[in-house]
């Protein structure tokens, strides 16, 4: 292939032979950022919760590893300054999102996460068209301007159940009853910020069979909204 894949953190092996679907994978920090210019893509994985430091909250419960915040915000920055594009699963998307101006709510009570569960997405026709993803995640990204949401929770959750700094019904998220009374949410899946090349997923597609539904959709999506491709000749 001619892509060349920067894979962050790959601690498991599962995100490398997920993305290696698009291109050559190398996990190696020092050789990336020593030739970022020959990198078509940039993906972030799972993992400890992001800083709530980084998107000015408190800390409500949050689980982190600045280590891993700093040396990640290296790379990001790296990568914003070629213009190259970036992915992320869980943790990583939580990342990007915060990197984009975005913030967390930090705890979701009624446990949304640790299950398989259904997965709606904007370009669904109807309500029951919908795909299943799995999940291990206890945050939601809400995103900050610019961003676009692309995938959410079929099922939703009421904003008394979300640990969130801040006025929630003031942010930017997927009411179910926009805009009065805001009582509940759906939880973010998938989102996109285009003006900078990015798209992450909060399920988990490399735990899933590569021929699944949620994995080629995050797949597609990569390539449409990354890459700047039409996913016609791939489907």
């Amino acid at each position: 292939m001619d892509r060349l894949i920067y894979v962050e953190n790959d601690y498991d092996g599962r995100y490398g032979k997920f993305w290696g679907e698009l291109g050559d994978v190398i996990s190696d920090r020092d050789l990336y950022l020593h030739r970022p210019q020959d990198f078509s893509l940039v993906c972030f994985t799972g993992g400890e919760d992001v800083s709530p430091e980084l998107y000015d909250h408190k800390n409500l419960g949050s689980h982190n590893s600045p280590r891993r915040d700093e040396e990640e915000q290296n790379v990001y920055d790296v990568a914003a300054k070629w213009k190259t594009p970036m992915t992320g699963i869980c943790r990583g998307s939580q990342f990007l999102n915060v990197m984009c101006g975005g913030t967390m709510v930090q705890n979701l009570k009624a446990s949304h996460g640790g299950s398989p569960h259904q997965c709606h997405t904007s370009d669904s026709e109807t309500v029951e068209d919908t795909f299943e993803v799995t999940s291990s995640h206890h945050q939601m990204s809400v995103l900050g301007e610019g961003g676009e949401y692309l995938a959410w929770s079929q099922e939703a959750i009421a904003i008394k159940d979300c640990v969130y700094d801040g006025n929630l019904s003031q942010q930017n998220c997927l009411w179910v009853q926009p805009p009065v009374p805001i009582e509940e949410l759906r939880v973010t899946e998938a989102f996109a910020y285009p003006d900078v090349n990015i798209f992450a997923v909060q399920h988990h597609p490399e735990w899933q069979d590569i021929n699944s539904e949620a994995a080629q959709w995050t797949l597609n999506m990569i390539r449409t909204h990354c890459f700047e491709e039409s996913t016609e000749a791939t489907s």
